[in-house]
């Protein structure tokens, strides 16, 4: 075994070792996550080109747009707002994609007041 692989090694083992003591964990120090990383980038998959971590099995040869953690979020954001009883969300604040199935759900601040 190189040297790099039992300082990995190592290193994951004290991060499990970490987490069952009860530490908080991180994506940087969680085993489990850290062995599907290895495993994806082994495998020639790419990682997520935007601001969170994560890897996904390319389209195309290209990292699936819809995957991307900030689009992931940014869908997530728009779908608690739109499920919100008091929030009120305007057809502005809607990405187009949206549009059409989230028509009746949304505020036309055109035809307010």
């Amino acid at each position: 075994m190189s040297a790099r692989a039992a300082t990995t090694i190592r290193y994951l083992r004290a991060c499990q070792a970490a987490r069952d003591a009860g530490m908080p964990v991180a994506y940087t120090t969680d085993p489990a996550w850290l062995v599907h990383m290895a495993i994806d980038r082994r495998a020639g998959w790419p990682d997520d080109p935007t601001l969170t971590r994560g890897s996904c099995m390319p389209v195309a040869g290209q990292y699936p747009r819809r995957a991307a953690g900030s689009e992931y979020a940014d869908a997530r954001r728009l779908a608690d707002a739109v499920n919100h009883p008091r929030l009120i969300v305007r057809i502005n604040d809607c990405p187009p994609r949206y549009l059409a199935r989230l028509a009746h759900r949304l505020t036309d601040p055109r035809t307010q007041w």
